[in-house]
């Protein structure tokens, strides 16, 4: 049923946008003719895509997401029942794909009347994962604390994404349009493929991991050739000591968290806690600096609150916990 919802949505906005294939219209006629329901849907979401402005506010965008998928879902259960209700559909081709939040997405610049100069920016808040999908149908999820900037039509010789943060990209292949992911300290080239980056500003690293296909990393302001990376593999630039590794990971264990999941092998306390301080939205403090050299292994999913996490770490270690607000001891 959900991947049946996604699809359906993404067909929509991809259509909406006219970067449907000869295939995919087909497809999305198909399930138009289906029923007078499906139709209705349709029509409605198309009055609003080609009379709604160019603007819409982070509130009105995370509203008419929560509709436009409530009624897909209705429709889909109850394929007898007539829809009555509104139909809203936005711009931003934003779509919801774990059930924790959508990315909060809306048009930049200063000429936001002029589709030459509009950006667009799409962001999952501390606390929550969002998933986006390009207008050239390609897939990117965004960690907890990530933004991303893009020209939502994808002009010019390359497909463009700025990133801070940590994003998974499932690219759509175009061998004319290479799909470039820029962040401030490199930039990832890729034609068609599958990986994992982790950018985020205030942070001593910079990780590219590849699950599939062909990527090149080059270092900004580096003559250096570009790093090829083969699937499996990951590279990581440590940023204050200039240097570079690489080497085989798990690919699991670096992507999961696209799935709702944080798993950790072999992880120190100062790690876990960077990932819990942006999963949860909170602010961990240690009574001794000495805990941070723990290590663990053990997952944490992210549908879970943070007293089962903070429990977790209590029955593995003998650390206690104190909250107040948003802060947290261990002990």
């Amino acid at each position: 049923m959900e991947n049946q919802i996604n699809d359906i949505e993404i067909l929509i906005v991809k259509f909406l946008s006219g970067e449907t294939s000869p295939d995919e219209s087909e497809e999305l006629i198909h399930w138009i003719d289906e029923s007078s329901a499906n139709k209705k849907l349709f029509e409605a979401n198309k009055r609003i895509w080609e009379k709604s402005p160019v603007y819409f506010s982070s509130s009105e965008i995370l509203s008419d997401q929560g509709k436009i998928k409530d009624q897909i879902i209705q429709q889909l259960s109850e394929s007898a029942k007539e829809l009555n209700l509104s139909v809203w559909i936005y711009r931003v081709a934003a779509i919801l794909a774990l059930p924790v939040m959508l990315g909060i997405g809306w048009y930049l610049g200063s000429g936001r009347n002029s589709a030459e100069t509009a950006m667009c920016e799409v962001t999952a808040p501390k606390g929550h994962i969002s998933k986006c999908v390009l207008a050239d149908g390609t897939q990117v999820w965004l960690n907890a604390g990530t933004t991303i900037t893009y020209d939502p039509t994808l002009k010019g010789n390359y497909r463009e994404v700025k990133l801070d943060g940590e994003a998974y990209f499932r690219v759509s292949k175009n061998k004319l349009k290479p799909f470039v992911v820029t962040t401030k300290q490199a930039q990832i080239k890729v034609l068609g493929t599958v990986f994992n980056l982790k950018a985020y500003s205030g942070e001593d690293k910079v990780e590219t991991t590849l699950e599939e296909g062909s990527v090149e990393l080059s270092l900004n302001g580096s003559n250096a050739n570009p790093i090829k990376i083969k699937p499996g593999e990951q590279v990581v630039f440590n940023i204050s000591e200039k240097t570079i590794t690489q080497g085989k990971v798990d690919i699991y264990l670096q992507t999961a968290w696209k799935d709702g999941k944080y798993v950790f092998k072999d992880a120190d306390l100062k790690t876990i806690i960077k990932e819990l301080e942006k999963l949860y939205d909170v602010r961990i403090h240690l009574k001794d600096d000495s805990l941070m050299h723990l290590r663990f292994r053990g997952m944490f999913e992210y549908d879970q609150n943070i007293f089962s996490a903070l429990e977790t770490l209590e029955q593995t270690t003998n650390m206690k916990y104190r909250m107040d607000g948003r802060d947290i001891w261990l002990q």
